[in-house]
């Protein structure tokens, strides 16, 4: 072929590209002789199956990034739970045997220094717990939750599985169970 050959060859090429693409234009333009920004968007992306794989891949890689997100502040506030829970828990203990003292101490004794520096220590502790986030739950005259509490016995009783009695307080700490409560629940007679 001749260079004059050639160039006829290829300007007849481009023609054939150009009627082509003009044809495609037409076709994206809609009833008010707008070009479809929706379809020339959709037309890219078929063009282009890697753009497309890339699209893909990144809201993949977003969606995966919010759940570590998620996954990650849940597992810190667990965490911190736990710490906190492994603080307070021997403190829960000390105030329990201070609880006991002051119910066992005998009336006479009550006017005593000791007797009231008891009181001081037992509402100090839980003014303390109170600021970490402590709340004692109450269980009696309620129905037996088995998240909340741990039946130690039964009694006989005019309604089943109600709450009568407690061994040990039941503790929150930020509005999850901390400690559970140790209960005596009625049982049919």
């Amino acid at each position: 072929m001749t260079k004059n050959e050639n160039d006829m060859k290829e300007k007849i090429e481009e023609n054939e590209v150009m009627e082509e693409m003009e044809v495609e234009i037409e076709n994206l333009k809609n009833e008010d002789w707008e070009i479809d920004e929706e379809l020339v968007e959709e037309a890219q992306w078929e063009e282009n199956p890697q753009v497309a794989q890339l699209k893909d891949a990144l809201l993949k890689s977003q969606a995966d990034y919010e759940n570590f997100k998620r996954r990650t502040s849940r597992d810190k506030d667990e965490m911190v739970f736990f710490i906190k829970s492994k603080i307070i828990n021997p403190i829960l203990k000390r105030v329990d045997d201070l609880e006991r003292m002051i119910k066992n101490t005998p009336e006479e004794e009550h006017n005593t220094a000791q007797f009231e520096a008891i009181i001081a220590l037992e509402k100090s502790l839980k003014k303390d717990l109170k600021d970490m986030g402590v709340s004692e739950f109450m269980s009696t005259w309620e129905e037996v939750d088995p998240n909340k509490h741990d039946v130690m016995t039964q009694v006989p009783g005019k309604e089943e599985w109600i709450i009568c009695d407690e061994f040990e307080k039941g503790y929150l700490l930020d509005d999850k169970v901390l400690r559970v409560a140790k209960v005596v629940v009625w049982a049919w007679e």
